[in-house]
């Protein structure tokens, strides 16, 4: 399968896909690996994320510690999709590598991935060194994910302030791009408002994004008071297999029946909440303080 037929569609419908990448794998591990950095971007644009991470694992136990030559920019790639399903002397290998390679990452994806995956466990002089290398000599793409990167707390020392600045230079580049990905990215950062939640509401169902989209109906319904968000929210997280987000959506939906009296509704969602989670949970917490707040109703 092409990476444009991908992109058409066609990846929902036909596996074929997968019978080319295990084909490769046995036959020719060099397009195996380029296939997964090929696929990279789709996958996880559109929600496949345990795809991607399946695949890049299993080219990587055919290649165990062997970069092929020239490719060291893919097998970093697919250790970043897999870094919980590889060994652990392969994730080294790909941290140094992604130190080694003082240039910008092949891949645009690949310096956020490796921010977010690696960049807490480095020092902060590798972290400003590969950003800044990759925001100097980067592509447009990359440039705009360096400055998401920078906005994660934590990652590079940056203010509450500088962070934020960050992300919405990251959102402004983004959109001049006309990227829908990297700006729904910004914006699960940043939105608050509800022109910037209905944002990206819509591109997560554009892309059939169904864990973000969830999440921003969540947020979007505890902002604004919509009841309705939360009900979609729940709909879409009960079929797509989201526990945590079905209970902050039934959770939602309490306080919500709660503020309109239906006492009843409220509890039903709770009780729901509860027996989905019998032990120590954030969401278990959530919901007895929830239960509490219904008790001093009575």
């Amino acid at each position: 399968m092409s990476y444009v037929e991908f992109w058409g569609g066609a990846y929902d419908e036909d596996p074929s896909y997968l019978r080319e990448l295990e084909r490769a794998c046995g036959n020719d591990p060099r397009a195996a690996l380029r296939l997964v950095a090929e696929l990279a971007v789709p996958w996880l644009s559109h929600g496949h994320r345990a795809e991607a991470e399946h695949a890049a694992a299993r080219v990587l136990a055919e290649l165990g510690q062997v970069v092929p030559d020239g490719m060291a920019d893919e097998y970093l790639l697919a250790v970043l999709l897999a870094p919980g399903s590889v060994r652990p002397e392969q994730v080294e290998l790909a941290q140094q590598l992604a130190v080694e390679l003082r240039r910008p990452f092949r891949h645009p994806v690949t310096v956020l991935l490796w921010a977010t995956t690696f960049g807490p466990f480095e020092p902060p002089e590798v972290v400003a060194e590969i950003l800044t290398t990759n925001e100097r000599d980067g592509d447009a793409w990359t440039r705009a994910a360096v400055q998401l990167c920078i906005g994660y707390p934590g990652l590079t020392g940056a203010s509450a302030a500088e962070s934020e600045q960050a992300v919405r230079t990251a959102l402004a580049r983004f959109r001049m791009l006309g990227d829908r990905w990297g700006t729904l990215l910004a914006l699960t950062v940043v939105a608050s408002s509800g022109d910037e939640l209905d944002e990206a509401v819509a591109i997560a169902a554009e892309l059939g994004l169904d864990e973000e989209h969830a999440d921003l109906l969540c947020r979007r319904a505890a902002v604004l008071g919509r009841a309705d968000d939360y009900r979609v929210a729940l709909d879409i997280s009960t079929r797509a297999g989201l526990a945590e987000l079905a209970a902050v959506a039934r959770i939602g939906l309490a306080r919500a029946a709660r503020g309109g009296g239906d006492l009843s509704t409220a509890r039903r969602h709770i009780a729901d909440v509860l027996a989905a989670y019998p032990h120590d949970t954030p969401a278990r917490d959530e919901a007895l303080r929830e239960l509490a707040a219904l008790d001093a109703v009575q």
